[in-house]
Parts: C-alpha cells; structure tokens; sequence
C-alpha cells in the first residue's frame, strides 16, 4: 500500500459513508486496482461489524430490561390501559431503533479491542526472503539450515541453529532477527522481545521496521500496552513500511 495517502482516514468515511460522490467513486475505483487496500477495508468492516452487533445487541437487551422493570412496577389495580395510535407506536419504535444503531455506530467508533485479539488481527509470520550471511562458511551453512527450518515451520529447530550463529557471531542480525520471530511462534515473547529490541539497538541494519512492529505486537501479548501503544504511535508517525497497520491498530488499541 503507498504511503503517500493516508488511507486509514479514508477507510473511516468510506466505511461510515461520508464520502461525497467523487470520492467515493474514486475510492472504489482505488479498491479493485489495490488490493492490500480492498483487504484492509474488508478487515476494518468486519472488525466494526462484529462489535457494532455484539454491542448493539447487548444496547438492546439493556433497553428492553429497563421496560420490563417497568412493566413490573406498574399498579395491579390499574384496569385502563393507555391506547397509543398504530402510527405513534411505529414512531416510537423507529426512534428506539434509532438510538439502538446511533449507539452501535458510536461504540463503533470508540471501539476498543482486548490486546490478544488484536495480536490475532494483526500478526504474521515474517516470510520475506534476506540473503544469508556470516562471518564463516561454517556458520553461512548453519544458517542456511535454519532459514530452511524457518520456512518449514519447524521452529524450534530453526531456533537451534539461529543459536548456534549467534553464539558464534552475535553481531548476526539476520539470525537474531528470525529468532525473535521464531520465538514468537513458539510463544516465548519476552525472549522474542529482547531480540527485537537488540536489533533496534544495533540501530545499522535492514531489519529495524520490521523489529519495530514485531516488538510492539510483543508487548501487546506481555499486557505492556502502554509500551505498545508509544511504539506504535512512533511507527505511525513514521511514513513507514508499517505506518498504515499501526494507525488501524492503534485505533483500537
């Protein structure tokens, strides 16, 4: 997705329809011809849909409570009922309705989401592809291994061998790297954490967006989420390769 647009405010009219007719012409448009767009458009819509039913089902259940407690404080002795006009009753009922759904669009817009699903939303495994290099051809063949371990899925031999480098050359930041994510499949996010935070401290590397983003999505899973959110606000902020995912994320963060 280009990050010369800032597609995440535009995602937010579009999905509560507040675009005018060019726009929305264009922004459709823009859809069918990127498709990483279509698909976080589709993400956010499911996201809203999901809470706003959830929530305004949970609205309704409240309201219809409240009447019946209602109902049920009301004298036994009374035997005249009020006659309410066909057309006042279906007035009444569209305005119910009305505060239902302007109450679901508004904790739509203020939804928060628990930090684990968000993990859930937003994580995947890192594939991309990085030349293999070491500082000996012993080594380079140690992590040629793992890379193929790493693609495999077996991770946690992937991480015996990123180990091994590493215990032989510590400045190895692809191999710290594709630890970091490895430890993460395997659920040890404060050790996969502390990779990701050395790679940012090398601060002279390919790998630091990535270590970012990784490292915030850690702190989502160790309940630091206030760490979390500095990170992510600083990658927002960074018209980098993450800044469009970190805007959504932290929207409901």
């Amino acid at each position: 997705m280009s990050n010369q647009i800032d597609y995440s405010g535009l995602i937010d009219r579009y999905l509560n329809r507040q675009m005018k007719q060019d726009e929305l012409n264009w922004f459709e448009q823009e859809m069918e011809i990127n498709h990483s767009l279509a698909e976080e458009v589709q993400m956010q819509k499911s996201i809203g849909d999901a809470i706003l039913n959830e929530e305004t089902l949970a609205f309704r259940d409240q309201i219809n409570n409240l009447f019946e407690r209602k109902e049920n404080k009301k004298p036994v002795k009374a035997r005249k009922r009020l006659s309410i006009h066909p057309v006042m009753r279906n007035a009444v009922a569209s305005l119910a309705a009305l505060i239902i759904i302007g109450a679901g669009l508004f904790m739509y817009q203020h939804r928060t989401i628990p930090a684990d699903k968000l993990f859930d939303l937003h994580y995947e495994t890192y594939d991309g592809l990085t030349n293999v290099r070491s500082s000996s051809s012993q080594m380079t063949d140690i992590l040629i291994t793992a890379m193929q371990k790493y693609e495999q899925h077996h991770y946690e031999s992937a991480l015996l061998l990123f180990e091994t480098v590493l215990a032989n050359d510590a400045e190895n930041i692809t191999s710290r790297f594709y630890s970091g994510i490895s430890y993460m499949e395997t659920e040890r996010f404060n050790v996969a954490g502390r990779s990701f935070s050395e790679i940012i401290s090398h601060d002279d590397n390919l790998f630091i967006e990535h270590a970012e983003w990784y490292l915030g999505l850690c702190y989502l899973k160790t309940g630091e989420e206030e760490l979390a959110r500095k990170l992510f606000t600083s990658i927002a902020n960074s018209a980098g390769y993450y800044s469009n995912n970190a805007s959504r994320l932290l929207k409901n963060l």
